[in-house]
């Protein structure tokens, strides 16, 4: 279950709310200024895609968990192609496929 608190805090989590309010049970009154946060599904993973959890929104008069889906940036990008770039550029230093594999797995000291 996912919480929003007083001051917009997101997400917050049935702990936080008994920070709050010591016995709270699921199912309880929540505290002055807390709202329960209905999730939703997260959309499927797109390729070239990073999918974030944005701030709730009001969707029928229920404050609901929202999803942001954006392309990746040029560091994530790097960071995803990193081990076939790492790869390629040991090949054209003049190691062979088994030396690669033997780095990658560690038997190289």
């Amino acid at each position: 279950m996912l919480y929003i608190n007083s001051k917009n805090e997101y997400p917050r989590h049935i702990g936080d709310v008994q920070l709050e309010k010591k016995n709270f049970k699921q199912g309880d009154v929540l505290p002055k200024g807390w709202t329960e946060v209905i999730e939703s599904d997260r959309p499927i993973t797109v390729e070239g895609k990073a999918i974030e959890e944005a701030a709730p929104a009001e969707v029928d008069g229920v404050m609901t968990q929202q999803w942001s889906v954006r392309d990746f940036t040029a560091d994530e990008l790097a960071r995803r192609d990193a081990p076939a770039n790492a790869k390629a550029k040991l090949i054209a230093l003049g190691l062979t496929e088994v030396e690669v594999s033997a780095l990658v797995r560690g038997l190289v000291r």
